[in-house]
């Protein structure tokens, strides 16, 4: 009989990318049984596209596009594993990514935290993309000094304090956190490593960190209604910090190109204090693709 699995891992996709089969190979790649499910929106044929590679998982197709809290759900509904763990398409599951989650879980928390590791830490384009999006998840942080995302959650949570809201464009496990009593709220686990593909293209970086800024700013305007809002400032400060993290979060060779790599940054949060303003200003009317 096979053994039951611990943890299901809920692979979100849009409009089928290439990466979603690496994606989801990384996760069948686990040292421990895990039940799988791919949740992909927008178009395109995640069934075929993983069925041409080999890959045999459940796949949910959805023609309209989903927000990630929608995504979220569709897969939890679908999964019957006491603990779920989510991937986006853009990420592959470091070795251990799941046994580790599920030694924690068992161990007692709620919900665990993972940190982030640069898919190209020798490209000082991809460095400087890494540390914009994610210099407060890198893995040598103390977890003081970490935000808890990447989170893995005991099943029962959703009974207990419902599920994602699927109505957000970003911010969804933001806003469910926040229901979370102290006690509950996700222990930080740098063991457990997701890779992020990053951005290798100046421009490109330059354009997906202002339309990162946008949803930001569209979610802070959402959740700061009525009150005024500096989204430009808010994000922009972050270089006073990157520095220090870099110091306490990344260590050898890692260290030297992640602080080469600065002038990028700075010129990438300008760019995302830019998107914030005007997704603050435009609201619920920010573009949401990805």
């Amino acid at each position: 009989m096979a053994e039951r699995p611990d943890i299901a891992v809920v692979v979100i996709g849009f409009r089928a990318p290439a990466e979603l089969a690496a994606a989801v190979r990384s996760v069948l790649d686990q040292n421990i049984p895990l039940e799988i499910v791919v949740v992909n929106s927008g178009g395109g044929n995640a069934k075929a596209l993983l069925t041409d590679g080999g890959i045999d998982v459940r796949v949910i197709d959805v023609e309209e596009r989903l927000f990630a809290g929608a995504a979220r759900n569709r897969g939890i509904a679908a999964t019957k594993a006491p603990f779920i763990a989510f991937l986006a398409d853009d990420c592959l599951a470091c070795p251990q990514w799941a046994e580790i989650r599920v030694l924690r879980h068992r161990d007692g928390a709620a919900a665990v935290a993972s940190a982030i590791v640069n898919s190209h830490p020798r490209k000082l384009v991809a460095c400087a993309a890494y540390l914009v999006t994610y210099m407060r998840r890198l893995p040598g942080l103390p977890a003081e000094k970490a935000q808890r995302y990447g989170v893995s959650f005991d099943r029962k949570l959703f009974d207990r304090y419902g599920l994602f809201d699927e109505r957000m464009i970003s911010g969804e496990d933001t806003e469910f956190m926040a229901r979370l009593p102290e006690a509950l709220r996700p222990v930080w686990e740098p063991r457990v490593l997701t890779v992020h593909r990053n951005e290798t293209r100046l421009l490109a970086l330059l354009a997906d960190q202002y339309g990162r800024g946008r949803r930001y700013g569209a979610y802070l305007s959402s959740i700061e209604a009525g009150k005024p809002v500096r989204p430009f400032r808010k994000v922009f400060r972050d270089r006073r910090s990157v520095g220090k993290l870099i110091k306490e979060g990344l260590s050898g060779k890692e260290r030297t190109f992640a602080r080469l790599s600065l002038p990028i940054v700075w010129l990438a949060l300008f760019a995302k204090s830019l998107g914030a303003s005007v997704g603050a200003r435009r609201g619920n009317k920010t573009d949401c693709s990805r």
